[in-house]
Order: structure tokens, then C-alpha cells, then sequence
């Protein structure tokens, strides 16, 4: 069973694109909707969870925020004076220079997820649903938090870095118990699979190095780097429909993909070992080409050899082949650009037996990219007719 991705950090999604990527491979995205939380969801996202029911709501469960806030309770209690000297409100808003109420701030801009006009915009907010009683109210004494209403709901207040942490601990303890696969479309100083525990929350929290972007999930940056492949670079202006369609159409072809991910998995975890960023986004991209190029290649030369046989002893059909042919030859064959000579594609089409076309769609099938491949054809169909297109002679 392949595991429902979890969405972090916030509850609207950023980019319709990640979105739509996201869609074409994890069987469904939850998110952490607060009871009753008045959504204002881009109409992508509209789409997906009412047409597709792929984009699901999970209430914040009240046990992972007593568990989750636990630890920050016993850092908080051990520490209070050095968080208070990085985390405080008061330091922040006197660092950032502003002179008047903390509640009269105004926010620069308003988007699906934003909080409310006259929330500070040198804070990051955490939902009070998604905070116990306890931690809420210690870290309010200690004035590492405050709440404030938005939206018509409560909202808490923090250090942008103390609110990172805390989301991606409640998120990874969520995702933990129950088999959810934490994703995000944000860079992030920090991933809900860092492994949270009380004396990782003191090296971060009270650690002296500094935070950077943190690594992708390795398996997670296979998928997307493999979709980049053969997806299109306008992908946004792909119909959300359109996905919709693919993931009805193609489900045993992504089944296969998806397996095929899993495979790759223990030599995925070992670039999580690899320190810098830059170095192992190389090796990610080497082994999209070992694992998915490759195989893609594969599979065409094998439609390419399979092509090539149901047309064996035509001579020569350019007459009777014109361009718009090609086109068809395109859309039915689906063959590569390599073998879209006049004579070869035009006898495809003219001659392709019932039986060619199902060793075409079991080669397909059997393979571990035929989902990747299927997505080219769906997605980009005008570049690859202009392709074939422009190897007819003449």
C-alpha cells in the first residue's frame, strides 16, 4: 500500500504547479485543516479535492500536539533564559525596528493561506488547534508566543524559526502514526523527517550554526526530477482536468511506477548521508538518468523494434502517407522521432496489426517508466507532432 503524502507547512498549498505535479504520482495529499478553518483554496486545489476527492482535510489531532509539545515543554523548562535571549518577542520587535502596537502591523500582502490583515509580518503563525494547552500557555509566560485573531480564528504567534521547528515536529509525529509521507512545495530551514527528539530540538534551537536550506527528501526529489523529464515546462498551463484524467486512465501504469520508486529506496537513503546540498543534487540527477533516462530509452527502442517488424517488406508508402498521417501515427503509435521517416511511420499506421498494438501496450505496461512515457504522450502531444512533423522530408 502506498502511503498518503502529508502537506507542510501550511494548510493552503502555494503552487498550483507543485500541485499538479504532486497529483500525478502520490495516490492522495491530506493536509492539516482545523476543524471548521474557512479554506480559500486556488481553484486547482478546488478541483482535486471536490472532483478528484484526491485533496483530503485531517483534523490536528489533539494527541500529537500533547506529544509533540511535551519536549518543547522540557526545553523550555531547562532552557528558558536562552530561548528567551534568541525567541522573545520582545527582542524580535525591537529588532526589527518598529515603533508602535505589535497588533496594528499590517501584513504586505494577502494570499490563499494568509492570516488576516493586522497580523505582525515579522512573525510566523501556528494555528492554537494545532498547539496544546500547556505548551501554548508556557511559552505565553515566557513571551515566546501570542495569540491573535484572523480570519475569525486564533492564531499563534512566534519566532519564525521556533514556529518552523515546532510545525515540522508536530508534522513528523502525525506522519509517524499514522504511515503519511511528509511533503512540502516551500524551501525550508528545516523537514518534518529530521527525526525530533529533545536533544534535536536543543542543537537547533539553541545551537550557535547557522540555518540553511535544508536537503530535499531524496525520494521525493527522484519523482519530481524524473516528472521533469518528460513533463512539460508549462505545466501550469496544463488543465488541472487534464491531470484528473491521466491519473483515471493510466492507474495500473503509475502503480508500476510507483513500485519501481519503492525499489529505488535503499540507494535513495544513502544520498541522505551526503552533506552538501550541491553535491547531492548531482548524484540525484545521476541516478535519474541511471534509473529513469535509461529506462525510457529502453522502452522506446523496444516499441521501436516492435514497430519495425509489423512493417517489414513495405517498400516505399510516401504517396499514400501524407503529414496528417504522421499526426495519427503520432497519437496511435506513439514511436519515437528517430523512426519517423515517411515510409517507416506511414506503414505503422497502415499496417499495424491487432497484435502489434498489444505487444505495443504490454511493453508499456510490463515497463517501470511506461507511466513516464504515457505522460509525455498526454501532455506534451504538440511537441512531439511538431517533432515528427519536422522529419518528413519535404
Amino acid at each position: 500500500m502506498d502511503p498518503i503524502a502529508l502537506y507542510y507547512p501550511y494548510i493552503h498549498v502555494r503552487d498550483d504547479r507543485w500541485l499538479k505535479y504532486a497529483a500525478l504520482y502520490w495516490p492522495k495529499l491530506a493536509r492539516l485543516r482545523p476543524a471548521g478553518y474557512p479554506t480559500l483554496d486556488s481553484p486547482v486545489s478546488r478541483a482535486l479535492r471536490s472532483e478528484a476527492n484526491w485533496l483530503v482535510d485531517v483534523t490536528p489531532p489533539a494527541w500529537a500536539a500533547q506529544e509533540v509539545g511535551r519536549p518543547f515543554l522540557e526545553l523550555l523548562e531547562s532552557h528558558e533564559q536562552s530561548l528567551r535571549d534568541r525567541f522573545a518577542l520582545d527582542r524580535i520587535h525591537r529588532r526589527v525596528g518598529y515603533r508602535g502596537s505589535r497588533r496594528s502591523v499590517r501584513r504586505t500582502s494577502l494570499s490563499a493561506g494568509s492570516y488576516g490583515r493586522d497580523l505582525p509580518d515579522w512573525l510566523d503563525y501556528v494555528h492554537v488547534g494545532k498547539m496544546s494547552p500547556e505548551w501554548l500557555g508556557a511559552a505565553m509566560v515566557a513571551d515566546l508566543a501570542s495569540t491573535y485573531e484572523g480570519r475569525g480564528e486564533t492564531w499563534v504567534g512566534m519566532h519564525p524559526e521556533l514556529a518552523a521547528v515546532y510545525t515540522c515536529a508536530l508534522v513528523e509525529r502525525i506522519a509517524t502514526e499514522n504511515r503519511l509521507h511528509p511533503v512540502t512545495d516551500q524551501e525550508l530551514p528545516h523537514t518534518a523527517a529530521s527525526g525530533w527528539t529533545l536533544d534535536r530540538l536543543a542543537d537547533v534551537l539553541l545551537g550557535t550554526a547557522p540555518t540553511s536550506a535544508a536537503r530535499p527528501d531524496a525520494e521525493d526529489g527522484f519523482v519530481f526530477s524524473a516528472f521533469e523529464t518528460v513533463v512539460p515546462a508549462g505545466l501550469d498551463t496544463v488543465p488541472v482536468e487534464k491531470i484528473i484524467e491521466v491519473r483515471t486512465k493510466f492507474g495500473a501504469e503509475l502503480d508500476a511506477f510507483r513500485r519501481y520508486v519503492t525499489e529505488q529506496s535503499e540507494k535513495l537513503a544513502q544520498l541522505q548521508d551526503v552533506r552538501d546540498v550541491e553535491v547531492f543534487r548531482e548524484y540525484l540527477r545521476d541516478e535519474v538518468d541511471r534509473a529513469v533516462t535509461d529506462q525510457l530509452k529502453q522502452l522506446r527502442d523496444r516499441l521501436r523494434s516492435v514497430g519495425l517488424e509489423s512493417v517489414r517488406g513495405v517498400v516505399n508508402v510516401k504517396s499514400v502517407a501524407p503529414p496528417a498521417l504522421v499526426t495519427i501515427a503520432a497519437d496511435t503509435v506513439g514511436l519515437s522521432p528517430a523512426i519517423a521517416g515517411s515510409a517507416t511511420m506511414a506503414a505503422c499506421v497502415v499496417a499495424a496489426p491487432a497484435q502489434w498494438r498489444r505487444q505495443r501496450r504490454a511493453a508499456i505496461r510490463e515497463s517501470p517508466v511506461g507511466y513516464l512515457f504515457q505522460l509525455d504522450r498526454e501532455l506534451n502531444p504538440t511537441g512531439l507532432i511538431d517533432r515528427l512533423r519536422r522529419a518528413w522530408p519535404g
